[in-house]
């Protein structure tokens, strides 16, 4: 990895902490504008019903592959794991967690018969509409 002197990196020595923490940032800022300081907030404004339906919407175990797609384990001289991150990649794994959580959402959505969606090879991505029986909800 490239460091660049000017940007500033931080350094991870709970991988799992991390995951868990940015997973609340982004499922509690979801639809809003999230900065620095409102980040504790959402954190901490979060239920267990919330914590819950981030589980099961955003989970550990495929936001930590997002992490590893980003950041390698680095070995200390004292054997211990850390991860450094620098504040563009931090800010990529925020985008990455966020796009998997839109993702995530409207599958299920599509998997509840609320909407439907298919591949249009003209716009090259997938599309979503209501589903007919849905539109006057």
């Amino acid at each position: 990895m490239k460091e660049d002197s000017d940007e500033m990196y931080y350094v991870i020595t709970d991988i799992n902490k991390f995951v868990l923490e940015t997973r609340k940032i982004v499922f509690g800022g979801f639809g809003q504008d999230i900065d620095r300081e409102n980040v504790d907030n959402f954190i901490s404004e979060l239920t267990d019903t919330d914590i819950e339906d981030l589980d099961n919407t955003l989970s550990q175990e495929e936001c930590m592959a997002i992490v590893h797609t980003h950041v390698e384990p680095r070995k200390t001289k004292s054997g211990k794991i850390k991860y450094l991150m620098s504040d563009n990649v931090f800010n990529t794994i925020i985008e990455d967690f966020n796009s998997r959580l839109v993702s995530n959402l409207l599958q299920q959505l599509v998997s509840k018969g609320l909407i439907e969606s298919s591949y249009s090879t003209e716009d090259n991505d997938f599309i979503f509409w209501v589903n007919d029986e849905h539109k006057e909800n």
